[in-house]
């Protein structure tokens, strides 16, 4: 595909719990194809030659019936951020790579990924529109529990692998927040919808080249 093809390409990014995959499934909702960054992440830890690679580092306890268990990998890492970034060397080239060759396959005309790591990886320099959803601490906190069923402890260790909010805002081209109801957010997504045609495409980077 040519690359002055391509498609418009919006990043959804925000911290853990923010609200990012209730305004992914609203963006589906209108239509739009949207992929998710994280279930490309899952798709990495299948593949073969990660698992031999992550194994390697984490040991087999991380196993389970040869495939990774990613609640237990995910304990690992979080609780150590030396071994967070070892795995995010391992399975992010390969997350870069699908999420490129998903770009490079599209013949919409806007594409949508919802990214976390947004800006933590750079990858802001490979989208034309980021869009930042942010939530008070506390709420994100009370939604965690709710949801994983994660002490405050495993939430704030969490947190703290992720850019604050206030450095997320002055990064994003947009930001959304999302302290209210569906409802309230969903009316603010509207504008950005009506407003979306008058954006213009940038000279962005691949996936692959992003630094």
């Amino acid at each position: 595909m040519k690359r002055d093809k391509r498609p418009f390409l919006i990043a959804i990014t925000g911290g853990i719990a923010s609200g990012k995959t209730a305004v992914s499934k609203w963006f589906e909702q209108k239509g739009f194809v949207v992929f998710s960054a994280d279930k490309i992440g899952h798709q990495a830890l299948q593949n073969e030659t990660i698992i031999t690679a992550v194994t390697a580092i984490f040991g087999i306890s991380i196993l389970v019936e040869n495939q990774i268990n990613r609640k237990v990998l995910g304990k690992m890492v979080f609780a150590d951020f030396t071994k967070l970034q070892k795995l995010n060397e391992i399975i992010h080239p390969f997350i870069f790579n699908e999420m490129q060759k998903i770009i490079d396959d599209c013949k919409e005309e806007y594409l949508v990924f919802e990214v976390p790591l947004l800006f933590e990886n750079g990858l802001e320099k490979c989208f034309d529109l980021t869009i930042n959803i942010f939530s008070k601490k506390s709420l994100r906190i009370e939604r965690l529990k709710k949801r994983d069923n994660l002490s405050e402890k495993e939430i704030l260790g969490k947190m703290e692998t992720q850019l604050p909010d206030y450095l997320k805002i002055e990064k994003a081209d947009v930001s959304v927040e999302n302290n209210s109801t569906l409802d309230k957010i969903y009316g603010m997504l509207e504008k950005i919808y009506e407003y979306l045609p008058r954006f213009s495409k940038k000279k962005i980077k691949r996936m692959t080249e992003k630094k």
